[in-house]
């Protein structure tokens, strides 16, 4: 392509800038928000009774650059799986990069993201590709040589670097000999709870597993005014974090459910339009144990369930590059830890392209005691969308690999 041909792109590009819906922000929350609940039922379903601790929107921002650069019926199966078929290419770009913008502007916490393009040195990207990921999502593109270690501590460092040292050594050298691109989310939080746990009343209390054993764990207590509801199987609670902004959903199920039943009834509608809107406050006490979480997934299985195959297969990425490439390896390394201070947490999602060979009644304080598993998601309360998701087994524990 040459020079007039790049800045006509470029100039498009600007076009839609100018020309972009505020609507098409709430649909990609939306989409996000769908299929993040789709993911996390694809992986607890792999691996039941096991601690999960995933950003969805991570992934599904990886996979949005990722699908810039591809083609046909490959990007067809990607946006249907990220329920982003409704958006034009140029109006989702656009979304994503007001998406961004506003999640990342805020004062009372710590939100960070970072978006990264690692390419073989002498691969020649398709300026489309290129000028998307660089102008809506901000990513950060360097040659590098994927047949030296350096190219390893680059993305190592970054990594570092972005998640404030949470997340270190999301990849290893060697690459695998045909390795040309490396893709990358990172997304960092901590904020500090609006109204703190006291430290002093913390204290050790049961906590029962899915089987029959139980630990004693440290239990943080608080007893006040919440955001709260009680629905079909389960109670929650909807914490806020400094500024009010962004927030924790606690959900408790009932002691004849589980995490997995509890999940397996939620979608993106139930959320938008039961979950969310189902909070009032109430009078009552939670208890609630502190826990920290290193988790790591590899999501190639879990993605192909969802429906997409043909990027790790018979794949289409000419608008990336001339070369034939696929999608070898998703994979997501993530931390959070939750204390009466507040909450950490923090991800990075990697994917590696591989060349082919109203006035109520007053009502009875409730009490909520978290001794159980439990399901948690940190979201934001103006864009509506889904940071983080967990759901906890053994807050003793370290989590599955």
């Amino acid at each position: 392509m040459g020079r007039k041909s790049t800045f006509c792109t470029l100039l498009g590009f600007i076009a839609w800038t100018v020309l972009a819906d505020p609507s098409d922000q709430a649909r990609l929350a939306t989409a996000n928000t769908g299929f993040a609940f789709d993911l996390l039922k694809q992986i607890a379903g792999e691996k039941p009774d096991a601690n999960i601790f995933i950003s969805p929107f991570s992934v599904s921002t990886v996979l949005q650059m990722v699908a810039n650069g591809a083609a046909g019926d490959t990007q067809a199966e990607m946006r249907r799986v990220l329920k982003t078929t409704g958006l034009p290419p140029e109006a989702l770009a656009a979304a994503a990069r007001d998406l961004n913008q506003s999640l990342s502007g805020q004062t009372n916490v710590i939100l960070n993201l970072a978006n990264a393009i690692w390419f073989q040195d002498g691969i020649h990207l398709k300026p489309g590709f290129v000028a998307t990921n660089s102008r809506f999502f901000q990513a950060k593109l360097a040659p590098v040589d994927f047949r030296k270690p350096e190219s390893a501590q680059i993305i190592n460092d970054w990594a570092d670097k972005s998640t404030h040292g949470r997340i270190k050594d999301v990849v290893r050298w060697p690459f695998d000999p045909l390795t040309r691109v490396v893709l990358a989310n990172a997304i960092y939080f901590k904020g500090k709870w609006d109204r703190p746990f006291d430290k002093s009343i913390t204290k050790p209390r049961p906590f029962h597993l899915s089987s029959s054993d139980g630990k004693t764990v440290p239990t943080m207590w608080q007893r006040g005014h919440f955001s709260y509801q009680e629905g079909d199987g389960f109670q929650a609670v909807r914490l806020s974090y400094a500024g009010g902004r962004l927030q924790m959903y606690l959900f408790l199920p009932d002691t004849n459910s589980s995490p997995a039943r509890l999940l397996a009834g939620m979608d993106n509608h139930t959320w938008r339009d039961k979950i969310e809107p189902g909070f009032r406050d109430r009078e009552g006490t939670l208890a609630f144990p502190r826990f920290k979480l290193d988790y790591e997934v590899v999501l190639n299985d879990p993605l192909q369930a969802l429906g997409m195959r043909h990027a790790f297969e018979d794949a289409d990425f000419s608008a990336m590059a001339g070369e034939r490439l696929f999608v070898s390896q998703v994979k997501q390394k993530s931390f959070v830890e939750v204390n009466e201070e507040g909450t950490e947490a923090a991800a990075v999602t990697g994917v590696h392209m591989t060349m082919l060979e109203v006035i109520r009644e007053p009502e009875k304080p409730f009490e909520m005691i978290v001794d159980r598993p439990f399901f948690f998601v940190i979201g934001d309360g103006v864009t509506k969308s889904i940071l983080f998701m967990g759901m906890i087994y053994d807050p003793a524990g370290q989590g599955g690999k």
